[in-house]
């Protein structure tokens, strides 16, 4: 069973540093083979269709300079019973990412800065991840971010179940706190991973292919 390592998003608006963007290689190819991983978004907040999917365009465009493609399966909780079998499937290529009304867990339920969690294990490894839709709404209507903060929250918090645990930065879309400049950088789809993340990432996902290939 999967436990929480406190991996989470926070965003304060007192620390004001520069922000040192990377630019990452829009490579979407890996030795001649496309890099793909799926994610399983359930809206359990019941977030509008159409700012969900410009939130997950957005988060796409995110991973895709990572040099990954990222496919976005929406699942409806009403719809439970007739969904296909692959919403509910999590494993190494296939993520889940559930859309909470409010903050699941008892530790951060009282940190209202705190917008999305990510389970990996003791091994850095983890299917599951949450976004805690009330403080994201709230956060992107009182800074004018839009759908924006939805896919970057999105985007940080699916990059922990690829990087794993300790995986926080100094800057970049991986940062543990948002600062005024960086929501700007949100704000205008320019926020992205280190280079050294998303080689991270590629490398995982590449043996992760690999493993599910040989079985």
């Amino acid at each position: 069973m999967n436990k929480s390592s406190d991996i989470e998003l926070v965003v304060l608006f007192l620390l004001i540093v520069p922000s040192a963007l990377a630019k990452n290689p829009p490579a979407s190819t890996i030795q001649g083979s496309v890099l793909e991983i799926t994610i399983s978004v359930h809206n359990y907040a019941d977030v509008p269709m159409e700012l969900l999917s410009v939130a997950e365009n957005q988060a796409r465009e995110i991973y895709r300079r990572a040099g990954l493609e990222t496919v976005w399966l929406n699942c409806c909780p009403k719809l439970e019973t007739t969904q296909p079998a692959s919403c509910y499937l999590s494993d190494s290529a296939h993520l889940t990412l559930k859309i909470s009304p409010h903050a699941v867990n008892a530790k951060v339920r009282d940190r209202l800065d705190v917008l999305g969690l990510a389970y990996p294990d003791d091994k850095g490894v983890g299917y599951f991840a949450y976004v805690f839709y009330d403080r994201v709404q709230e956060l992107s209507v009182r800074e004018k971010l839009g759908p924006a903060l939805l896919a970057g929250v999105m985007a940080h918090e699916i990059g922990h179940l690829l990087l794993g645990s300790n995986s926080h930065a100094l800057y970049g879309i991986m940062c543990a706190h948002w600062n005024y400049d960086q929501l700007r950088n949100v704000a205008e789809g320019v926020m992205s991973f280190l280079p050294s993340e998303s080689r991270t990432m590629r490398n995982r996902l590449s043996n992760r292919q690999v493993r599910l290939a040989q079985n």
